[in-house]
């Protein structure tokens, strides 16, 4: 899976400057996954980002509560979340991670009145996600109802705080796009089940009140009205395996040793890939304090105007197994000096870093200029503008 994000004034009219592609194809596959179970309470609002904290569900701000059971019942919950998830590409985590990687955000505490919801619920998905479009839903698991305080007796404790785990994965697989189904042995039966339920290989009754939300999605499986949930998620992450390839990360332009005057801006071009799909990415000009978080793919513009100095620019792309690759330059902005000649335009030489053990990159030079074409057809937008002035 790979992408080139072209970061550069949305209304330069020229091509951008070209290269011949690396001699690559692109991978293709399914894509890995983060679920962070957040038992830490904080701040909530509306919108669809979860690592802002944010829930499509939320209404006004609200700081979301606290998690009351034990360390014990928290670690006993994501050890049955991993349990549950483990046959897929999918991570289960209780630290949160960086904002460049998307991830699933499971609010772990509270009681559905929290959110004004009928206290009957042991969860809530905000959507039912058809396909996992969106990769950075926020869900809750309301652990209140279940592990109301810390002192339970270890039996009756591990027993909810499993209950904890499994609905809390119930809830994300929702946000995967997944609907209730089955009986007790499925994770995804309306009811918590009290064997050891997982996502059931083959062709399960959907159990809904509805139609279903997803009909494609289960009809590339089923006969209408039934769910694969195992084929499902095989064909949205693949399997558990371990990924011990990093991904591939080169900046394109601006060369290393770039000079430009001071208040221009800086066009920059960044090339970012990986054997499986779901991978984030940031660049960062850290004597700037300057940061930028990739959260949507279709990004494709901004500027970024410097002062006079010298800066580093550094690329960051993070695959679901923590695997990092890297790219940093340096660049300078400084008015020419006596009798030198002014800083050179950018030019068609390609300042490609071939770095890293792994090359699903595609070759960028035809996906350059079709983005270039998109780019002429969009009004400029002001929200993508970065100015360090």
């Amino acid at each position: 899976m790979s992408m080139i994000a072209w970061l550069l004034l949305p209304w330069l009219a020229a091509d951008p400057p070209l290269a011949g592609p690396p001699d690559v194809a692109a991978a293709e596959g399914t894509r890995r996954a983060t679920v962070y179970l957040d038992f830490g309470g904080g701040w909530l609002s509306s919108g669809s980002d979860s690592s802002l904290g944010q829930a499509t569900c939320a209404g006004n701000p609200l700081r979301y509560p606290i998690f009351l059971g034990s360390e014990r019942a928290a670690e006993l919950a994501v050890a049955e979340a991993r349990r549950l998830v483990a046959p897929y590409g999918v991570r289960v985590v209780s630290q949160r991670p960086p904002p460049h990687l998307p991830y699933a955000h499971v609010r772990v505490g509270g009681h559905p009145d929290a959110l004004g919801l009928d206290p009957k619920l042991n969860g809530l998905a905000c959507d039912v996600d058809c396909d996992d479009a969106a990769h950075r839903d926020t869900v809750f698991m309301f652990a209140e109802k279940w592990v109301p305080a810390a002192a339970l007796e270890p039996l009756e404790e591990e027993a909810r705080a499993v209950q904890v785990g499994r609905i809390a994965i119930h809830e994300v697989a929702h946000s995967w796009g997944l609907e209730h189904s089955g009986g007790t042995e499925s994770v995804m039966a309306r009811f918590p089940s009290a064997g050891v339920p997982g996502f059931v290989e083959g062709c399960m009754p959907l159990d809904l009140d509805h139609d279903s939300e997803c009909p494609d999605a289960r009809t590339r499986y089923c006969d209408e009205g039934h769910q694969d949930a195992h084929a499902e998620l095989l064909a949205l992450f693949g399997d558990g395996s371990a990924d011990t390839v990093p991904p591939h990360a080169a900046i394109v332009w601006p060369p290393d040793g770039y000079v430009l005057e001071p208040g221009q801006t800086l066009e920059v071009e960044v090339e970012v890939g990986d054997d499986h799909g779901g991978f984030g990415w940031m660049l960062e000009v850290p004597e700037l304090h300057w940061e930028h978080v990739a959260r949507d793919v279709d990004e494709t513009s901004l500027r970024l105007v410097v002062p006079q100095g010298r800066f580093t620019l550094r690329l960051e792309v993070l695959d679901h197994d923590r695997n990092v690759g890297e790219a940093e330059v340096s660049f300078e902005a400084r008015w020419p000096e006596e009798g030198e000649q002014e800083p050179a335009e950018p030019s068609a030489t390609c300042a490609c870093r071939q770095g890293g053990p792994g090359r699903w990159w595609i070759g960028w030079s035809g996906l350059v200029l079709a983005m270039g074409s998109i780019l002429r057809g969009r009004p400029t937008r002001a929200a993508g503008s970065i100015s360090t002035r």
